[in-house]
């Protein structure tokens, strides 16, 4: 029996060793390197962006704050609507939509009431529109055009490099913020456009709905947005495109929640009796006839431009501190692209989105270099696309043929120095245009200062163009030209107090001629009349007549009013009649 089992054992083929399948480590690794760097490169240029708006801040100390429009924001955003949330209030009634003062009342309980909450808030956002730009260039690249992920990058990075990014990522204003949120409900719309899940149309609807309850003019970016979901909304199933409408729509609603009473009112026809978030809404017509006009009435006074409005909004990308003439060139490139290869949803959200925020704009009696942010992310995108398809375009032209002008063989290596110079180009001029605006700024602040050196610490000023900087940066009362009527101004020479006069004549004599400014102005140069005390940069400074004390019956007139600072004598000569 053993034998035989030894002979049966011998005679069978042994069993195969059993082979241990391992799957290749490389398998998994790479690819989650290759997308760790990819997530690197599309979030690389959002760091430049933020560099170069500390680096401003730091090196000049600029506060944020300049004009009217910034002032008005902080102020709202750290009085009364710090307050209301200290109170648990809805938000008070103010001029422009909530969304960006609402951010900076918050960031103020962090890092203190400070403009420096405005500008966190500004330059976040700021740095975040390169990194959504790219997202949305990555998930809308057309078919066919090689290069998703570097095309993807390079629209970021082109979006990071534009001068007005940079400024307005270092103002308390609420550009950047409201361009972040359209951004990210745009690359939201488009993901969800692909894979068709709730949350995705969600977060959409609640990013625009914070668009437009930053700035009313996004409202252009939501529409495209929306239409686009429609779209994909009508190819889903009836009772998962319902519930998925009603959960966006339930979003946007109380998002917009602070803003929708005054807006419905005012489509009403109702226009609200004071300051309810519309005031943009209630200002601005639009016709097609302004892109054929440069010249203007608007609330802003007699507007006179170069360039028609059309025109002006058009070449806006090929200036230095946007893509520069170089790389404007690379949009008619990628719109081809886009057309050719009929990419529904690039077509649709990038260049249908370009066009019709271009078409607001030409139409709107304003020129303002702030505006053309709005369209930044789907130019920067089609630009990318432009730079990729001439790339593949050369590769094209070289195969199968012999070389016959440097162009052909040298085509890329012109190509990239081509791309480097524009690179160049736009941070050379962006850091120009934004560091001439910083010292523009500052120079008003240093007029405040003279200011102060040339009248007494009791006096007035009535002032336009720096009445807010005035307010907030001297402790002198600043009275605004604009509001008082003649009866109000003849009151304040009433008072005791000196009273001082500083305007840039030239400009409110051109662009306010008719309006209250202008109309003031030439009451008190005519009746209380105007003594010129000096000038600096394009504002005089002028003493306004005599002053009267009801206390002491006193007529005075400041005949030599002199003060030196610093430790020396003060000199006033002061001569009175007694009544």
């Amino acid at each position: 029996m053993h034998g035989d089992d030894a002979e049966n054992r011998s005679s069978v083929a042994p069993a195969p060793r059993p082979v241990k399948v391992v799957s290749p480590p490389a398998a998994r690794i790479p690819g989650a390197v290759t997308k760790s760097r990819a997530i690197i490169a599309l979030a690389l240029p959002s760091l430049i962006t933020w560099l170069v708006g500390a680096f401003l801040i730091l090196d000049s100390g600029f506060n944020g704050l300049y004009g009217q429009d910034a002032y008005a924001y902080y102020d709202y955003a750290i009085g009364p609507l710090r307050a209301s949330l200290l109170a648990g209030e809805s938000p008070p009634p103010f001029y422009w939509p909530p969304g960006f003062p609402l951010l900076v009342a918050l960031i103020s309980f962090v890092v203190g009431v400070t403009p420096r909450a405005g500008q966190v808030v500004s330059l976040a956002a700021g740095g975040l529109v390169p990194l959504f730009t790219a997202l949305l260039a990555a998930r809308l690249w057309p078919a066919g055009v090689r290069g998703r992920l570097p095309g993807a990058a390079l629209a970021g990075l082109l979006a990071a490099c534009v001068g007005q990014l940079w400024q307005s990522s270092v103002v308390v204003m609420s550009d950047t913020t409201g361009l972040a949120a359209a951004t990210l409900g745009t690359w939201a719309v488009a993901v969800y456009g692909q894979k068709r899940r709730a949350g995705w149309l969600a977060l959409a609807a609640g990013a625009l709905a914070f668009a437009i309850l930053v700035r009313w003019a996004l409202a252009l970016v939501a529409v495209i947005a929306t239409l686009y979901a429609l779209a994909v909304l009508a190819r889903r199933p009836r009772r998962a495109a319902a519930g998925q409408a009603l959960l966006a729509g339930l979003v946007a609603l109380v998002v917009l929640s602070p803003v929708l009473g005054p807006a419905g009112q005012l489509l009403a026809g109702d226009k609200p009796a004071g300051p309810s978030f519309t005031v943009d809404l209630e200002v601005v017509t639009w016709s097609p006839v302004n892109a054929l006009r440069r010249s203007f009435v608007t609330s802003d006074g007699l507007l006179q431009y170069r360039l028609p409005n059309g025109l002006y909004y058009a070449l806006a990308p090929a200036r230095s501190f946007y893509f520069s003439p170089l790389l404007a060139l690379f949009l008619l490139p990628g719109l081809w692209a886009v057309l050719r290869r009929r990419a529904g949803a690039s077509l649709f959200l990038v260049a249908g989105g370009a066009a019709l925020v271009y078409c607001f704009l030409a139409g709107i009696p304003w020129q303002n270099f702030r505006f053309t942010l709005t369209y930044l992310p789907p130019l920067a995108i089609l630009a990318a696309v432009g730079v990729l398809a001439t790339v593949g375009a050369l590769s094209r032209w070289n195969v199968g043929a012999r070389c016959i002008v440097p162009l052909r063989r040298y085509g890329r290596a012109v190509l990239a120095l081509w791309l480097a110079a524009g690179l160049a180009w736009m941070a050379i001029g962006g850091y120009r245009l934004a560091s001439s605006f910083i010292a523009t700024m500052q120079a008003n602040v240093a007029t405040v200062r003279w200011l102060e050196a040339q009248v007494p610490p009791n006096a007035r000023v009535i002032a336009f163009g720096l009445a807010l900087t005035l307010a907030h940066e001297s402790e002198l009362e600043t009275i605004n030209i604009y509001y008082p009527t003649p009866a109000e101004l003849e009151a304040l020479l009433e008072d005791d107090r000196p009273l001082y006069l500083l305007l840039e004549v030239e400009n409110v004599e051109s662009q306010w001629a008719g309006r209250s400014p202008t109309e003031n102005y030439h009451w008190l140069r005519d009746n209380p009349g105007l003594t010129e005390i000096g000038r600096n940069g394009a504002y005089t400074l002028f003493r306004i007549g005599s002053y009267y004390s009801k206390n002491s019956h006193e007529l005075h007139e400041l005949d030599e009013l002199i003060f030196v600072h610093g430790g020396m004598a003060r000199a006033c000569c002061l001569r009175s009649e007694r009544q």
